[in-house]
């Protein structure tokens, strides 16, 4: 058998490609992509462009494992898609709560959403803190304070029954109520605008999910049909809970709805 040895440019290209491998493996960052690095964490801002943010009102940053961020934007609940790529950032329009903030509690959230879904790179300093950048520096430190009094769920889910308020924005459903019952068995069920519905839901802390519901049959026209489809969606998507001081309850995901008692 003969060999041939590799020609010195080659064989440079060979080692220079092996130890790019190698050092790409090693990186503390890697690949992040869809979460990298933030996701697991949690943060409390404490200044937006350079303006420190309201002590009693202070925003908070959630990362899961689902590449979703949410929190508190010192008034409302928010949620939205992130992705990071090294020190690239980005958030997808984010959906939130429909309660009404005042003068600077409303600034606030206002400069703060804005500045977090126009922000282009994120970093931490030297002191551990999280700066994202890009449209006004958001600079957060770790760990999630205590949020706007009345903001925290209530304990429990079962046992009560809503009638909805708002869909994605919207009061208008066509003179429809459709409405929505926790049952202490983990059950939901409710009318969804023409047909009855049933299925199971899952509730840990904030974090809500509905599973597959069961419906009956009943033929729907316009716009019944376009009503119940919509809110059915709507409840697939759910992702978090949050009941407000007013005692109305409102639920995230891609399309935010609120209820109110009964």
């Amino acid at each position: 058998m003969q060999h041939r040895l590799l020609s010195v440019p080659v064989a440079r290209f060979i080692v220079l490609t092996t130890l790019v491998a190698i050092a790409a493996a090693c990186s503390p960052r890697g690949d992040d992509n869809v979460n990298g690095d933030l996701v697991n964490t949690s943060w409390t801002v404490v200044s937006i462009a350079g303006a420190p943010t309201l002590a009693d009102a202070r925003p908070t940053m959630t990362f899961a494992q689902d590449a979703t961020v949410s929190g508190s934007g010192g008034c409302n609940q928010y949620s939205g898609a992130f992705r990071t790529g090294g020190a690239a950032f980005a958030v997808a329009e984010v959906s939130s709560t429909l309660m009404g903030c005042d003068g600077d509690r409303g600034r606030q959230e206002g400069a703060f959403l804005g500045a977090l879904q126009g922000a282009n790179t994120w970093r931490q300093d030297e002191n551990g803190n999280l700066i994202i950048s890009g449209a006004g520096d958001i600079v957060a430190g770790p760990g999630v304070a205590e949020g706007p009094p009345g903001d925290a769920p209530v304990a429990e889910l079962g046992g009560t029954a809503w009638t909805l308020a708002d869909l994605g924005g919207t009061a208008d459903f066509t003179r429809l109520v459709p409405t929505l019952k926790f049952g202490a068995d983990r059950t939901v069920s409710g009318f969804a605008g023409c047909n009855q519905f049933n299925g199971s839901y899952t509730v840990t802390g904030d974090a809500l999910s509905m599973g597959p519901v069961a419906t009956t049959k009943m033929g729907c026209e316009r716009p019944a049909s376009a009503v119940e489809a919509e809110y059915l969606a709507a409840l697939a998507g759910v992702t978090e809970w949050f009941l407000g001081t007013d005692g109305q309850l409102t639920l995230l995901g891609p399309v935010p709805m609120t209820f109110v008692p009964g």
